[in-house]
C-alpha cells in the first residue's frame, strides 16, 4: 500500500488496520473526522496496479464498486467521487487511468475498474442483478436499509482464476435510518463481523479545534454521536411521540393518488444557530396529508435562493398559502415585508396567498396538533426525504429527532438546537387546518375548487 502510485498519502493508523484486515466483511468509522471515505477509497484501489496482473494473463479481473445513497451525495464537492477524481485523473495523460464520466467509472491500464453508483430505491437493485464484483464499499452505510446491503453482498464473486479476495467494506457515523441494523451487525459485542472504530483525533490532517467547534453547533444527540461515535446514545421516545411511530408513517408518493393543494410553512432564521426551515404539506385526493418536501439552510447558504427554489420545485403540489412565523414586534413586521418583496414575482404569478402565524405557546404546544395527526394516521411523510441530504445533514432525520426531544421545559430545550424544521411543519399545518375548515379567503377557496 505504501508504494501504491494511485494513493497520494500514507494511511492513518486505524486506516492501516482497516486495509490489512483479511475479513470478508468489515466496518470502519463511528465518530466523524476519522477518514472514512479515504479508507474506503484506499481499499478499493488496493489491487488495481499492473503488478497484480497474473503471470499468464495480459489483464486482470478486478472490479470494485463504491455506493452512496443519492446522486447528490455522490457528486457533492470533496465527497468520495470528487476525492477519487483528485487522486486518479492526473494519471489520464500517461494512459494509466481512463475515466468515463457518464458511467462514473475509472478503468486502469491493468484492466481493473472502479465504479461509483448511487442506490436510492430498491428498484435500483435490478441494475446489479448480473454483476460480479470483487469489492463493494458502502459510504455512509447507515443511510441504507439492510436488504440493499445484503443484496450487494451477494454480488461478490471469486472465480477459480481470480486471485483477488472478495471484500465487503462499509463506513459510517452513528445515526440515520440504518443505525439499528448496522449497530447489531457490526458494533455489538457479540457481532461476528469486525468493526474498526475511528475518531477525529486519529486524523492528523484535521484542524481538531475547528472541527469540534462545527460539531458543537448541532443538537446534543447528533453531537455526541459524531464527536464520540456513540452507538448507544439513541433518543427514541419523547413526550410527544416515539421514533418508531414516526417511521411507520413513511410512505412513497404514488401515481394513483393526486395532490389537491399544499401549504408551505416557514420558520425564518433568528439569532445564533437557527436554520431557515421550509415545509411543504400536501392534501391528497385520498384525504390524507403528507409532508412532501422539507428543506433548511446550511452554513454558507443564503435563504433567498433556497426559498425561491423550494417554492418553484413544489409547484406540482399546487401551493396556495405560504405561512410565515410572526413573532411579536416591529422587527418581525419588517422581516415579513422583506420576504413579500423577495417573493413578489412568484406569489402573484402563482396565485399564492402570503400569511403570517403569530407564535403562541411554546414549541412543544405548537407541535402537539400535527403529532396527534401522526398518531391518528392523518399525517404521513414522503419517504424519499430520507434520501435528501445537505452534506451530512438530513432534514427529515432532524425533524424526527426534534419530534422526540421537543419538551415544554425551557431548561430541557437548552440541551438541543432549535427545532426549526418542526416549527416550519407546524406553520404549514396551521395553514392547512384553516383551509380544510373553510377559514380561508375567497381567492384561495376558488383556486382550490378549480384544482
Amino acid at each position: 500500500m505504501l508504494d501504491n502510485e494511485f494513493i497520494p498519502h500514507n494511511p492513518l493508523l486505524q486506516q492501516a488496520h482497516f486495509l490489512i484486515n483479511i475479513s470478508e466483511e468489515l466496518f470502519y468509522g463511528g465518530a466523524a473526522g476519522g477518514g472514512k471515505s479515504d479508507a474506503l477509497l484506499m481499499a478499493a484501489l488496493q489491487y488495481v496496479e499492473e503488478k497484480f496482473i497474473p503471470e499468464d494473463q495480459d489483464k486482470m479481473t478486478y472490479d470494485a464498486l463504491i455506493l452512496r445513497r443519492t446522486l447528490d451525495d455522490l457528486e457533492m464537492p470533496n465527497a468520495i467521487l470528487d476525492r477519487a477524481k483528485q487522486w486518479l485523473l492526473p494519471f489520464e495523460d500517461s494512459g494509466d487511468v481512463y475515466y468515463k464520466d457518464l458511467k462514473k467509472k475509472f478503468t486502469f491500464s491493468s484492466g481493473a475498474t472502479l465504479t461509483f453508483r448511487y442506490l436510492a430505491h430498491n428498484n435500483d437493485l435490478d441494475k446489479y442483478q448480473g454483476a460480479e464484483l470483487q469489492y463493494v464499499g458502502f459510504d455512509e452505510v447507515t443511510q441504507f436499509p439492510e436488504n440493499q446491503y445484503l443484496y450487494l453482498h451477494s454480488r461478490l464473486r471469486q472465480t477459480e482464476d481470480n486471485v483477488f479476495p472478495i471484500r465487503m467494506r462499509c463506513a459510517s457515523n452513528p445515526g440515520g435510518r440504518g443505525h439499528e441494523w448496522v449497530k447489531k451487525r457490526f458494533v455489538k459485542n457479540d457481532s461476528p463481523y469486525p468493526f474498526i472504530p475511528s475518531n477525529l483525533w486519529d486524523n492528523i490532517h484535521l484542524d481538531h479545534d475547528k472541527y469540534t467547534a462545527r460539531l458543537s453547533k448541532m443538537d446534543a444527540l447528533t453531537k455526541q454521536r459524531l464527536l464520540n461515535g456513540d452507538w448507544d446514545l439513541a433518543m427514541t421516545s419523547g413526550l410527544l411521540i416515539d421514533r418508531n411511530r414516526l417511521e411507520q408513517n413513511l410512505r412513497p408518493i404514488t401515481e394513483n393518488c393526486l395532490p389537491v393543494f399544499s401549504t408551505i410553512g416557514i420558520d425564518p432564521a433568528g439569532e445564533g444557530q437557527d436554520r431557515f426551515a421550509m415545509s411543504n404539506l400536501t392534501f391528497f385526493t385520498n384525504q390524507k396529508l403528507m409532508l412532501t418536501d422539507l428543506a433548511s439552510t446550511v452554513k454558507g447558504q443564503h435563504a433567498n435562493g433556497v426559498l425561491r427554489n423550494f417554492i418553484l420545485r413544489n409547484q406540482r403540489f399546487n401551493p396556495v398559502v405560504i405561512n410565515f412565523e410572526k413573532e411579536p414586534g416591529s422587527d418581525s413586521d419588517r422581516a415579513l415585508d422583506y420576504w413579500k418583496q423577495i417573493l413578489g414575482d412568484i406569489i402573484p404569478e402563482n396565485n399564492i396567498i402570503n400569511t403570517a402565524a403569530s407564535t403562541t405557546g411554546n414549541k412543544y404546544m405548537r407541535a402537539q396538533p400535527h403529532a396527534l395527526a401522526v398518531h391518528e394516521n392523518r399525517l404521513f411523510f414522503n419517504q424519499d426525504l430520507m434520501n435528501q441530504t445537505a452534506g451530512d445533514y438530513i432534514p427529515l432525520n432532524s425533524l424526527f429527532n426534534q419530534y422526540v426531544y421537543v419538551n415544554p421545559s425551557r431548561d430541557e430545550m437548552k440541551k438541543y438546537s432549535s427545532p426549526d424544521e418542526l416549527d416550519s411543519l407546524g406553520y404549514a399545518f396551521i395553514a392547512m387546518e384553516d383551509l380544510l375548515k373553510g377559514q380561508t379567503t375567497m381567492t384561495v377557496g376558488t383556486r382550490i375548487g378549480g384544482a
